[in-house]
């Protein structure tokens, strides 16, 4: 009974509503860890700040602190203050860049939402006045030619760079979600660099100064 080819587009509809209420989820998912990046962003720049500080202080009482913990000492804390700041300011920009993808996600979600919607009510008269009329119409979204129009006025790098991502991933549920949560781990990293980079300066300046 469950092989019956009466039942086929029952059991394919049970599976496409399965599928795509398991996609979203997942996508919900998605969407709730990209709120942990705000936090993550106020602490690294937070931290970018006082480490610019810090560094600035070091610069002008260079003298001072020369004759205090020595070149050598000098130079690891001005390293590790350097790092900090470098893996900073990247974490900065893979934060900028999420927040972008995140709100370019957003919008086009909910335009698209909008156009679907409006299409698949034209779609439905469309496809019963093609039955009324006893022809056959092709409808549905030509994504081709909607990708095409988009990537026209862009530059050719930038076309060939997204229409490569766009086929390495094709096929995956989650293609929107790939590159702001690959931004957000990112951002994680560097954050946490800059992190540990600025407790090993207050290690290593704990450690010159009193080894004088």
């Amino acid at each position: 009974m469950t092989d019956d080819p009466k039942t086929a587009p029952l059991r394919e509809w049970n599976r496409l509503a399965r599928e795509n209420t398991e996609n979203a989820m997942v996508s919900s998912m998605f969407e709730a860890g990209a709120t942990a990046s705000e936090p993550v962003e106020q602490f690294s720049t937070w931290l970018l700040v006082g480490t610019a500080t810090i560094a600035s202080f070091l610069i002008t009482n260079a003298d001072k602190l020369l004759l205090l913990m020595g070149r050598g000492g000098f130079r690891v804390l001005g390293t590790f203050l350097c790092i900090s700041c470098i893996c900073g300011l990247v974490a900065r920009t893979y934060a900028l860049r999420c927040k972008v993808e995140i709100g370019v996600l957003k919008a086009v979600s909910e335009t698209f939402r909008k156009h679907l919607e409006k299409y698949e009510k034209e779609e439905q008269e469309i496809q019963e006045g093609a039955k009324f009329w006893g022809i056959t119409l092709q409808t549905g979204i030509r994504m081709e030619r909607v990708l095409s129009e988009f990537f026209a006025p862009l530059p050719k790098w930038i076309a060939r760079i997204a229409s490569r991502q766009l086929k390495r991933d094709e096929g995956n549920p989650q293609i929107a979600h790939l590159q702001p949560v690959k931004s957000i781990t990112r951002h994680g990293l560097f954050a946490s660099a800059q992190a540990i980079t600025f407790l090993g300066f207050l290690i290593s300046g704990l450690i010159y100064a009193t080894a004088i």
